[in-house]
């Protein structure tokens, strides 16, 4: 009994030397901010009986649209997708058959040029849906390297501000933000189809860029104090 007795009294007379070694520390938020274009583009390609004069038949608007995304270079296989397919009933009980399809492209010319060859024979509801980069973990990875140096560079010029240096890193928490969402105006590509409707050069008045995408972090870290 007395054994137990005096470690428990050694342990309480640990216990303040363990929460000073704990509060010497410093803690600092390191950021890193990444900007990149982007090379992959995924457009939503819906076909809608309506849209079309005499109702055009799906089956047909498909044949029409792949036919076209060919004669463009696209390997329609590997880049073009059915995302679903579903029929609207009226009031008249007549139905109305729609397809979606996703389009993943690999450059800006691609997205003009397919946004005005589908609109010539009628397919106009096109939209980016989102955009991104064939190498986005890697450029993810890099970011929150990056994070890290910095809240070490913070911590390292904030110590020797009062005469120390830090140590080991003790704590680290990745309060990580990720990518920020780009968002596109479809607007250009519909001033783009209008001027070359009207005879206008659209291409020169009016270039089509996209916003490139951000990648962001922000992670929170403790390192030791050393005198």
């Amino acid at each position: 009994m007395k054994r137990i007795i005096l470690a428990l009294v050694a342990f309480c007379f640990t216990l303040p030397v363990f929460a000073q070694q704990e509060e010497n520390y410093i803690q600092v938020n390191g950021t890193s901010e990444i900007e990149i274009t982007p090379n992959q583009f995924f457009l939503s390609i819906t076909l809608d009986e309506s849209d079309s004069k005499g109702r055009q038949a799906i089956e047909l608007q498909r044949k029409q649209m792949i036919s076209t995304l060919k004669s463009l270079g696209i390997d329609t296989e590997k880049q073009l997708t059915m995302a679903n397919m579903s029929s609207s009933y009226f009031k008249r009980g007549t139905s109305l058959s729609v397809a979606k399809y996703q389009l993943e492209l690999s450059q800006v010319e691609q997205v003009v040029n397919v946004y005005d060859k589908l609109s010539e024979i009628g397919i106009s509801d096109i939209n980016i849906s989102r955009v991104s980069h064939t190498d986005m973990e890697q450029y993810k990875s890099k970011c929150r390297q990056e994070a890290m140096k910095n809240a070490q560079n913070i911590a390292t010029e904030l110590a020797a501000a009062v005469g120390q240096k830090i140590g080991s890193c003790i704590y680290i928490y990745d309060s990580n933000r990720g990518i920020t969402p780009s968002y596109y105006n479809d607007g250009i590509m519909l001033m783009r189809s209008f001027a070359k409707a009207t005879n206008e050069v659209a291409e020169e008045q009016t270039p089509v860029e996209f916003k490139k995408i951000t990648i962001n972090y922000s992670i929170t870290t403790k390192f030791r104090l050393l005198e």
